[in-house]
């Protein structure tokens, strides 16, 4: 054993908390500066531990407090020792002692729990704290006390260690007693005389006493029999009531339990009421749910039916519309083909006289242009002299008629290929046409807006299954609503029961610490007690009394967990609750009787094994007997709470309790309740909050649908639009078709035109070329002017048939254009329209809606069956369900009656008992009264018990009165002499029997002092004895060429004077005449250099050698009484270097058995210490730390550097 750990705060000049950890269970070293705390260091240490600081005024309590900057209201110190060997009688490896100090506090604890200073001190002691050596903790200046001490004080010294002032106490207590019992003796002495002359005046009175007492006996005897006649009449009356009172009971404890069945049955009756009333409403939610269904399938099939009525309708009337529309379509046909036709005959003609007219335009250019060139040349004559004049001219005319050609043979190459262009582009424009009227008369169009209303018809059925099914779940949300209110109102009903089992705070509590651990997410809130175990309705009335209100207490994981519910429940102000932290509970196995009387409690409760603990802290101490009285017994015999199943209690302690329990209010019925209902509320919660998620996902179909509808319909539009818009684009192609072949027209005409010109300038050209190669003359030629002739007379007949050609091409161009415009405008748009009405008309009838709308009016007519016939059920079920109830109020009504019934039997069997109670306390009083006369008569004598039975009462009254006669003779009598005179002779016995113990006593007490003083002188002895010898070994193992002695000295027996004797110290040999009270002190006597030489007293010494003896005396003592480990501060501060080397080595061979905690300024200590610790001072604080061996040395160099 030896100290671990100190803890220091506030002590002195340790303001701080200074710990010294780890400290080495073999020898240690503390340094430090002089004033940096050492010293207080070892207070610190003797603060704790001796008994140095005790019964301290509030000003030294204040001086042991810290007093620099800061306000410091306490201070501790707190020791930490290692047990593994057991020293100390905790059964811990670990011992902490703290002692707190403060202005008007001295506390101690003993491993960290509240303890007093004496506990703390018989711990020690069991340790081997010896207060009879103080010296296993050697202050600064002990050392040198010791060494200036005189013998007497040494004697002292070694009387202390031998424990002699134990005795000497003892001594003392016996003394005291002696001269309490020569007291008690003188006393009793005093006594037994005043006793012996009062019997001597008593004595002459007892022969009148006698006569008086033979009447007075007489007298007792006929009162005692006319008293105890009374007393028996009386006790019979009694017992005669009580078993008519019995009768009553029994006959009414078969009307309580039958009062009991009925509450019950009245309360199975309720339930049953509660639950149909429930039912009911249920049926009347499915009822009406299912009465709406069947309305809405109805509806549907009225619709359905009113469709499939117009459909029919409709198809006929279709029907009709379709032969008619197919008679036009074929009467169109015909007229397109007609028209087809006349197109197809006068497009030929119109294109032949377009070429006769082209043909006649030629010609008649031609013919103008050789007339022109006649004209030209018959009036070119004049203008020229010669031919070469004419040449000339000729020739430029030729070069412009050239230049001319030219222009027109490029002019045409253009238009031609302006025309080529026009034509790719009309072919372009004729195919965009065609595509067109595909795209909005074609197959793949109609194809599409077919697949698209297709579509949007199965997505209106799809959307109507989901809406149908979402008001499906709609009414099962309404009826799940109503369901969750009325287990909501039988919740709260249930919540309102429990809080009646309950004060308020409790029930606040409770509700908060549900909250919180729901707000927090706290996991290791288990619940309260009585939530948490399952008890058979047969045991329950026994749970519920042992439990009481623990059936409350809220079973926790920790201390944390409770801590923090406790802090929030008082920042909430929600209540109080008492928690049951499982980490605190320690419980052991309970042994339980093996009798089949009884069974334990807790084998007939149901729980979680994590909560176990709390169970049986709770139950695990209580069992169930089949009666009071034999549970009582085993409750005394095994220490153990017994009850039974009606809650009668016998607890270990031999407290009885019982009663009437009402079985109504009952704690776990309601709880279990509660639980129920939350748990049904809970589910129905959960199977809500599904129907929700169902209704959720069920709208975001539906939604989902209705944007694909959306979106079909947009499609469907879009198509629509863009068959519209093909149409207005189809109306503009045309347009632009009809103006490109206007445009072909005209540039085909300048074709024709400049080619006709072409052909012009080539006859002039021609016509110059053989006019320059002609002689020159002055007119023209008998056959050019014939010819002119010719030419003027064929282009009149060429211009007549020209008129009139055009007039014809004008005439049938305009035919074939009103054609073309009745088949293109009228008659093709017309067969289109009627077209697509019947394939319209057709793809209703060929879709099959007349079909479709017989399959869902079966279908409706299915689903309406099926409602009505769930209607059928649900009213079939209401109105067994209503014939039920109606059958449990009837049951109900019953149960009352015979409850009243029984009631008022009980309230007269209440009265009856009324009368008999007041009957028999009238009795009872009488036999209180008779019994306390005849226990004032006395002590009786045996003649008034052995009387006859029978006898006359008369007579006893008449023998009565004489001897009341009588005794009025001895009036003046003492009626006490007797009485007093064998109580004085009593008391002379017991006075006397007195004596003789006092006697007794006072030879125990001389016998017990002589050898209190015979153990004294014993131990004073052995201990010189054994310090003696310790002090020769340790002596010359300080000293090795030394020897040393201690000497016991006596007084001089041949003189009176203060001188002595010197005697060896052999002194268990000596006569009686050597007692201690002889002993005078003890001298130390020793020899430093030769073990042989003449040996020197103490006082003959130097101071380095005073002090080696001193160190060697307190060893010495050490070594005869061990401690468990030692405190040296500054032992070796006055020896020299040789010594302080001898006394570490000692300390260091001494700590292999013990702890040694030294303090130094030399360093021969330093080099055989285990741990060094280092003691620092700064800003009025001291601190503490451990330091290296090398650093510990530097200190005490610069320390003996500084003093040098």
């Amino acid at each position: 054993m030896h100290i671990k750990r100190i803890v220091i705060q506030g002590f002195k000049t340790y303001k701080n908390t200074t710990t010294i950890d780890d400290l080495s269970p073999a020898h240690n070293v503390v340094v430090g500066r002089n004033g940096s705390g050492k010293s207080n260091f070892f207070a610190a240490i003797r603060f704790v531990l001796s008994d140095q600081y005790t019964r301290m005024t509030k000003e030294e309590r204040q001086g042991l407090i810290h007093e620099g900057s800061g306000t410091v209201l306490s201070a501790f110190v707190e020791i930490v020792f290692e047990n593994s060997d057991g020293r100390f009688p905790t059964g811990k490896d670990e011992v902490v002692i703290r002692r707190t100090i403060g202005l008007k506090k001295d506390d101690y604890s003993l491993d960290y729990k509240s303890s007093t200073r004496t506990d703390v001190m018989q711990l020690l002691e069991s340790a081997g704290f010896s207060k009879s050596n103080p010296y296993y903790i050697v202050p600064q200046g002990r050392i040198t006390a010791l060494t200036n001490a005189k013998d007497q004080e040494r004697l002292n010294l070694l009387k202390e260690v031998a424990g002699a002032k134990v005795f000497e106490n003892k001594l003392k207590e016996s003394q005291k007693e002696m001269t309490r019992t020569k007291v008690q003796r003188d006393k009793v002495d005093e006594m037994l005389e005043f006793i012996q002359e009062r019997l001597a005046d008593l004595d002459s009175e007892k022969d009148e006493l006698k006569k008086f007492q033979d009447l007075e006996r007489d007298k007792k005897i006929y009162e005692f029999i006319l008293y105890d006649h009374d007393l028996d009449d009386i006790t019979t009356s009694i017992d005669e009531i009580d078993s008519e009172y019995q009768n009553a009971v029994e006959n009414s404890h078969k009307f309580v339990e039958n009062l009991e069945k009925r509450e019950a049955l009245v309360l199975q009756l309720n339930k049953s009421i509660d639950s149909a009333k429930h039912k009911q409403k249920l049926l009347s939610i499915d009822y009406d749910q299912q009465n709406s269904i069947v309305n809405d399938i109805t509806k549907k099939l009225y619709r359905k039916t009113a469709e499939l009525s117009e459909a029919k309708e409709l198809f006929a009337s279709e029907q009709k519309t379709i032969k008619t529309a197919t008679k036009a379509i074929d009467q169109i046909r015909s007229k397109i083909q007609d028209t087809k036709n006349s197109i197809a005959s006068k497009k030929p003609e119109v294109e032949q006289l377009k070429s006769l007219e082209k043909q006649l335009r030629l010609e008649i250019s031609q013919a103008k242009t050789k007339q022109n060139l006649l004209y030209s040349k018959q009036g070119r004559y004049s203008m020229f002299n010669n031919k070469s004049d004419r040449n000339s001219w000729i020739e430029s005319q030729m070069n412009q008629l050239k230049t001319d050609k030219s222009m027109k043979e490029s002019l045409i190459a253009t238009t031609e290929s302006e025309l080529s262009n026009l034509k790719q582009e009309l072919s372009t424009v004729v195919d965009q046409i065609h595509d067109i009227q595909d795209s909005i008369n074609g197959p793949t169009a109609q194809a599409e807006i077919l697949e698209i209303e297709e579509k949007i018809a199965s997505l209106r059925d799809q959307y109507s299954r989901e809406n149908d099914q979402r008001k499906a779940l709609w009414r099962e949300e309404n009826r799940c609503k109503t369901i969750l209110d009325s287990l909501r109102e039988d919740l709260n009903k249930a919540e309102r029961q429990v809080g009646q089992t309950m004060d308020r705070q409790l029930a606040n509590g409770l509700q908060a610490i549900k909250r919180i651990t729901a707000r927090l997410g706290l996991t290791g809130v288990y619940g309260a007690l009585g939530e948490l175990i399952q008890v058979n309705q047969k045991y329950r009335t026994a749970v519920e009394v042992i439990a009481g209100n623990s059936l409350f207490h809220v079973i926790v994981d920790n201390d944390d967990t409770a801590t923090t519910l406790m802090n929030e429940l008082i920042r909430e102000k929600a209540g109080r609750v008492t928690f049951i932290p499982l980490n605190r509970l320690q419980v052991k196995d309970q042994v339980y009787p093996d009798s089949n009387d009884c069974v334990p409690l807790i084998k007939k409760i149901g729980f979680n094994p994590e909560i176990e603990a709390a169970v049986k802290q709770t139950f695990g101490k209580t069992i169930v007997t089949i009666d009071l009285e034999r549970g009582y017994e085993l409750s005394r015999e095994f220490k153990l709470n017994a009850i039974t199943l009606d809650g009668d209690k016998a607890d270990r302690k031999g407290v009885l309790t019982g009663g009437y329990y009402d079985f109504r209010k009952s704690r776990m019925e309601a709880m279990k309740t509660r639980q129920e209902k939350s748990n049904e509320f809970s589910s129905q919660e959960v199977e809500l909050l599904k129907i929700k998620s169902s209704i959720d996902k069920k709208g975001q179909e539906i939604l989902r649908i209705s944007n694909e509808l959306t979106a079909l319909h947009s499609s469907y539009d879009e198509l629509v639009s863009s068959k519209n818009s093909f149409k207005s684009t189809l109306s503009n192609k045309l347009n632009e078709k009809f103006k490109l072949e206007e445009s072909l027209k005209l540039l085909e005409q300048q074709i024709t035109q400049n080619r006709a010109l072409v052909v012009t300038l080539e006859t002039k050209l021609d016509d110059f070329e053989r006019e320059l190669a002609s002689d020159f003359e002055e007119d023209l030629s008998i056959e050019e002017k014939n010819e002119l002739e010719l030419l003027n007379k064929t282009l009149s007949q060429l211009d007549t048939k020209l008129n009139s050609t055009i007039d014809d091409i004008l005439v049938r161009d305009s035919e074939l254009t009103k054609l073309t415009l009745e088949l293109g405008e009228n008659l093709e748009p017309r067969l289109q329209e009627l077209l697509k009405r019947q394939e319209q008309k057709d793809s209703v009838t060929n879709g099959g809606l007349i079909n479709k709308l017989e399959q869902e009016v079966a279908m409706y007519h299915e689903e309406l069956a099926n409602a009505e016939s769930s209607l059928i059920e649900v009213r079939t079920k209401s109105e067994g369900n209503n014939a039920e109830l109606k059958k449990f109020h009837e049951e109900l009504t019953a149960a009352d009656a015979q409850q009243r019934k029984l009631i008022k039997t009980l309230e007269n069997f209440q009265r009856n008992s009324e009368k008999y109670m007041s009957k028999r306390q009238i009795l009872t009083k009488r036999r209180e009264d008779i019994q306390a006369k005849i226990r004032q008569l006395g002590t009786l004598p045996d003649a008034a018990f052995n009387q006859d039975d029978e006898f006359d009462v008369d007579e006893l009254l008449r023998k009565l009165a004489v001897v009341t006669k009588g005794l009025e003779k001895f009036s003046h009598v003492n009626r006490k002499a007797l009485e007093q005179y064998m109580n004085f002779t009593k008391q002379r016995d017991s006075l006397v029997e007195r004596r003789k113990e006092l006697d007794k006593s006072e030879k125990s007490i001389m016998d017990l002092m002589d050898h209190l003083s015979e153990r004294k002188n014993d131990a004073i002895e052995k201990t010189f004895n054994k310090v003696s010898v310790s002090f020769s070994e340790v002596f010359e193992k300080l000293v090795p060429k030394g020897v040393g002695h201690l000497i016991m000295q006596r007084h001089n027996k041949d003189t009176a004077s203060s001188q002595y004797d010197d005697y060896e110290n052999d002194i268990g040999h000596e006569d009686d005449e050597s007692s201690i009270d002889n002993y005078s002190g003890v001298s130390i006597q020793v020899s430093f250099n030769s073990k042989n030489d003449e040996q020197q007293r103490i006082e003959q010494l130097s101071g380095g050698q005073k002090s080696l003896c001193a160190i060697a005396l307190i060893l010495a003592i050490q070594k005869s009484d061990p401690a468990p480990f030692y405190l040296f501060d500054e032992v070796d501060a006055n020896l020299d270097t040789q010594y302080r080397t001898a006394v570490a080595d000692m300390i260091h061979e001494l700590s292999a058995n013990a702890q040694f905690i030294c303090t130094t300024f030399r360093p021969e200590m330093l080099q055989v210490a285990n741990k060094f610790y280092g003691v620092m001072f700064n800003n009025k604080i001291s601190s503490v730390s451990e330091i290296t061996q090398s650093e510990a040395m530097g200190f005490i160099e610069g320390q003996q550097q500084q003093r040098q």
